[in-house]
Formats: C-alpha cells, sequence, structure tokens
C-alpha cells in the first residue's frame, strides 16, 4: 500500500484537530491508505465544509453542489459522502449505490474497496458485496490484483478474493508494469524494535524479480523505477539493472507553498480524509521526464540521467500532458518539455493538466484554464478537482 513510510517524511501543522486526534494520526499514519488527489493546502486539515456537485468542461453545473464530499469520476461512477456514509453515483447524478459504507474507495478495474464495520471488502457496480469484508486494508485493482492486509502481512487477492500471494510482506504496492514493489518481513531486535525490511520487486506469482536489496522502491513509470539505496536515488530497469546510477542525495529543500497534485497525499484514516504536509525529493518518469532537485533548485532529465531543463524557478511540478506547473515570484505557470514557458507565472496556484485544462486559483477562487492559460471556467469555486472522464468535482463553502 501507498503509506507516508515510504519514504517520505512527514511535518504536521494542525488547525482545529484536537490533540487526542493528532496524536491517533501520528501513531496510526502507516496504515493510512493514499489516493493521488490534488489539494489547495499544504497542512493537514479535514475537508473544508461545503455542499459539492459537478460541472462539464463548460463550466456548468451538471449535478447539483449537494454532497458533503465528492470524488473523481472513475468507470462512470464518483464516489460521494452523505450523512458521514459513501456511496456512489452516475454521470446523471443519480445515486446507484446507496450511501453505506463506513469509507470507500474509487473503482478500479470493476470493483471498488468499502469498509464495513471495520473490515474491507469489494464491491461491483451493483453495489453487490463480490469479496467479502475480510481484510484489514485493501487497495485498488491493478492489472488483474488487489493488494490486501491479512494478519499483519500484505499479499494479493484476484477478483474471487482468492488470495493468490500469500499475505507474507511487510508492506507492499500496486502493480505497475507488471510488476509490483514488495518489503520482505522487519527483523524484531533483543530490544523488541522492528527494523524495516529491504525492498524489491515481485512479479504475480509472488516470485522476486529484483531481490529486496533497497531502502526503499517506487513503482514502475516509463520502464523505470525510481529507487534508494540507503546513499542516494536512481532509476533502475525491470532487471534490476542500474539506468540512472544512484547519484542523487535526499534533499531537505521545502517550498513554503506546494503544487495541487504534486505534493498531496490524500489520507484515509478511521473514516476520515485528511491531507498531510510531506516533504519530496526526485519523481518518476512523466512524459519522457523525471524532476530531481538540484541544489535546492528544480530540474529535469531523461532516461539517460542527463539533465534537460535546468531552472531557477522557486518550484516545479511534474509534466502533465506535455506541460508541467513552476513558481516564479511567487506566482505559477508552465513551461513544456524543452523548458519553454507556456503560461507565464500569474496565477496564486494551479494543478496538473487534464483532459486539456488544469485548475487554478486567482484571488482565493478556482476555475480552470486552456493550455493557453486562458479562463474556459472564470474561477468562481472555493474548491475544485480536476476533471476526469469530462467532469469536474467542484464546491462552494457553507
Amino acid at each position: 500500500m501507498k503509506k507516508l513510510s515510504f519514504f517520505i517524511l512527514i511535518t504536521f501543522t494542525l488547525f482545529g484537530i484536537n490533540d487526542v486526534l493528532a496524536d491517533e494520526i501520528e501513531k496510526n499514519v502507516d496504515n493510512a491508505h493514499f489516493d493521488d488527489l490534488p489539494h489547495w493546502e499544504h497542512t493537514l486539515q479535514t475537508t473544508p465544509e461545503g455542499k459539492w456537485g459537478y460541472i462539464d468542461t463548460t463550466g456548468k453545473v451538471v449535478i447539483e453542489l449537494q454532497f458533503k464530499y465528492a470524488g473523481h469520476f472513475s468507470e462512470g461512477l464518483a464516489m460521494i459522502e452523505k450523512d458521514n456514509k459513501y456511496g456512489f453515483i452516475n454521470k446523471k447524478g443519480e445515486v446507484v449505490i446507496e450511501p453505506e459504507f463506513d469509507a470507500a474507495r474509487y473503482f478500479s478495474e470493476g470493483l471498488a474497496a468499502v469498509e464495513i464495520d471495520g473490515k474491507f471488502g469489494y464491491i461491483d457496480k451493483a453495489g453487490d458485496i463480490v469479496i467479502e469484508p475480510e481484510f484489514d486494508e485493501a487497495g485498488r485493482f491493478s492489472e488483474g490484483l488487489a493488494v490486501v492486509k491479512e494478519n499483519r502481512g500484505y499479499g494479493y487477492i484476484d477478483k474471487t478474493g482468492k488470495m493468490v500471494i500469500r499475505a507474507q510482506f511487510n508492506d507492499a504496492g500496486d502493480f505497475h508494469e507488471g510488476l509490483a514493489w514488495a518489503e520482505e518481513p522487519g527483523i524484531i531486535t533483543r530490544g523488541l524494535r522492528k527494523i524495516r525490511g529491504r525492498r524489491g520487486y515481485i512479479d504475480k506469482r509472488g516470485k522476486w524479480v529484483i531481490e529486496p536489496q533497497l531502502k526503499s522502491a517506487c513503482d514502475f513509470s516509463e520502464g523505470l523505477a525510481k529507487v534508494w539505496t540507503y546513499r542516494n536515488w536512481g532509476y533502475i530497469d525491470k532487471k534490476g539493472e542500474w539506468v540512472i546510477k544512484p547519484q542523487f542525495e535526499w534533499s531537505e529543500y521545502r517550498p513554503e507553498e506546494l503544487t495541487l497534485v504534486d505534493i498531496k497525499k490524500r489520507a484515509w484514516l478511521r473514516n476520515k480524509y485528511y491531507y498531510i504536509d510531506i516533504e519530496f525529493n526526485m519523481d518518476t518518469f512523466s512524459d519522457g521526464l523525471a524532476r530531481i532537485i538540484k541544489e535546492d533548485s528544480f530540474a529535469f532529465i531523461d532516461k539517460t540521467g542527463e539533465i534537460i531543463i535546468e531552472s531557477n524557478f522557486d518550484f516545479a511540478g511534474k509534466f502533465s500532458e506535455g506541460l508541467a506547473a513552476v513558481k516564479e515570484n511567487g506566482k505559477w505557470g508552465y513551461i513544456d518539455t524543452s523548458g519553454q514557458i507556456i503560461i507565464e507565472p500569474g496565477f496564486d496556484n494551479v494543478g496538473d493538466f487534464s483532459e486539456g485544462l488544469a485548475a487554478a486559483r486567482k484571488n482565493s477562487k478556482h476555475g480552470f484554464i486552456d493550455k493557453k492559460g486562458a479562463w474556459v471556467i472564470e474561477p468562481g469555486f472555493d474548491w475544485a478537482w480536476d476533471f476526469s472522464e469530462g467532469l469536474a468535482a467542484v464546491m462552494i463553502k457553507n
């Protein structure tokens, strides 16, 4: 599962959250689930109160703002929250799966993980339980398998619920490009202190393809995976061979203001969502480039490790649809894969491009811009997610 302990440092800034809850989060954050969703803030906090609904690419409200929370559409359905329970709607705004679950994840490969009485199982698009809730944690299906936690170990199930890779790992990720990172069981010392195991990569039989010898390991993307070797970051191929040798040091650089998508992780902890401020280092490859931090500045490398873009920007995001967000003198704009500024920095904050549009903030309101930087949907919302399947979730505060 994607965890805060994966390869990032955590810092907490709590506003309006009592000490008991803060303590509980710190103790249990290793067991949080993560969705790679954008967020406009960089503090740990609950989702702001308001009414959520959906707009189309013209800015027309097509599903009335009525929900306590609304997520992005995936496979034709979107998760919504009503009366502290989770269900799903279709693109007409019709509730097709009643909000009756304590928590829910998005649909992936036809199934969605849901929580019932503290245990996780899976439902289909009719809302029927197809895999009984018997797991302590449950991830999304990816390449036919889903990572689950059972009896303190992580393993993988197929879509019938059969455990096809025994729950034997201390931690594990989703399958990407045929491989998944996994962590061997940790060692318990005489002082009962657990030392984390090393990480490697397994195939869909659960066999080690790349032996566990890494301090940290990330998902494969565009044929390469970012890994940490106790000293430096580098990139390996699917044979475990170094394509870009470990040469990038851990950076403690931390911008004051973070982008919408890149740095935020949306944590699912005890039936609630929190937003967690995290440290970061290098990135995975996207559009053929990966962001690195070089002497407290940002640069992009290609798959040979050669620096293609050197910048003096205050911050840079990852590439999406050919553009990457950059911050200069407190304002945000975009560069292309050659490093040219395509959209002049002039926004208070921005997100990644998705379906040709990007969320942007101006004077505390959010709208959407096109790839020329023109407002397609004027800023008028207090919150906005990226477009997915033609619709974007938006919110107006109460």
